[in-house]
């Protein structure tokens, strides 16, 4: 393979691409499989590496077990495999370092105000109870085993409380390998502000707390963020097939040995570029295990999510608006 596609997606991630060949690389990944193998070995090994930084025996660790091709992995909405068949999404954008932190800050500064589209992404409405299986409409928080719990909040007094991971219900045999969390938000009241035009960004942010007391096994935190047009109801039956027909997603990620009841929340950042045909999103919020590390279901229980946020920035020098209530 030639060294320029190394060079492309090492600059992408590193953030320093310039625009005409970010505009290459994502035509590019829409077409090519194996660029796209070989753009999401890079974005493993950034995610991988990234988090563990600090530990130069923990990357080691993880540089010699690491499997870069995930074709042999089972597809799981977690991992990164299903988005191969929408590889355009990969690239979600001038505006983040990497798909890990996407912590970057644009250049114009943008105002946040408030706009009631994402429900109660500080679980503070919830009693108890999160619905089983897909959501089936917008506003609602539904997906895997879990539950609101109060004691443990980043902010005000309850907090999502991951309990166990399970497969997907319309894929039969699907491995059990994270616990998800979804919501569907209708984009088309912001049409209005879409109009104004600009590069419309919309960036989905998550605390996340591991509570275990540290040295266990490596589990993920993620907030991904998914793009669709036409109707909702649809999504409940098919998903995650379809995942191929989303029209973009943004995903962020850390990963996690335990040990954060001491240092505190550990926020998770993820960006997708808007399209304007977009007419919902679905916010995924999500703790499993590292992928390829082990076949068994990752031991849940002590960890929590809170603070979720979507908000609608437009760049450069507009106004965003914030789509939580």
């Amino acid at each position: 393979m030639r060294t320029h596609w190394h060079e492309l997606i090492q600059s992408y991630i590193a953030g320093t691409i310039a625009d005409d060949n970010a505009k290459l690389l994502q035509d590019t990944l829409k077409s090519d499989p194996e660029i796209a193998d070989l753009y999401l070995s890079y974005i493993n090994l950034d995610v991988t590496l990234a988090a563990h930084a600090s530990s130069n025996a923990s990357a080691t660790q993880l540089l010699a077990s690491l499997t870069l091709s995930a074709a042999s992995h089972p597809a799981r909405v977690f991992s990164w495999r299903p988005f191969i068949a929408a590889a355009a999404g990969l690239v979600v954008g001038l505006f983040s370092a990497s798909l890990v932190f996407a912590y970057a800050v644009p250049q114009a500064v943008s105002k946040a105000s408030r706009f009631c589209a994402l429900s109660d992404g500080s679980f503070e409405k919830q009693n108890t109870t999160i619905g089983s299986g897909f959501p089936a409409d917008f506003g609602t928080w539904s997906g895997d085993e879990a539950t609101v719990s109060q004691g443990k909040a980043g902010e005000g007094k309850q907090a999502l409380h991951f309990l166990r991971a399970q497969g997907d219900s319309a894929v039969p045999n699907s491995p059990a390998d994270s616990c998800d969390v979804f919501q569907i938000v209708d984009l088309r009241p912001m049409r209005a502000q879409m109009a104004l035009g600009g590069v419309q960004v919309l960036e989905l942010s998550a605390d996340f707390l591991d509570t275990r007391p540290g040295g266990e096994e490596t589990l993920r935190f993620g907030c991904h963020l998914y793009l669709f047009s036409g109707a909702q109801e649809s999504l409940r039956a098919s998903w995650p097939a379809v995942l191929r027909d989303a029209l973009g997603f943004g995903m962020g990620e850390c990963i996690s040995e335990g040990g954060s009841a001491k240092e505190g929340w550990r926020k998770v950042t993820a960006k997708c570029l808007l399209p304007a045909e977009a007419d919902f999103a679905v916010v995924q919020i999500a703790c499993g295990r590292l992928r390829g590390s082990s076949k068994n279901p990752p031991q849940l229980g002590l960890q929590f999510a809170d603070n979720v946020n979507l908000i609608l920035k437009t760049q450069p020098r507009l106004s965003a608006r914030l789509l939580r209530n």
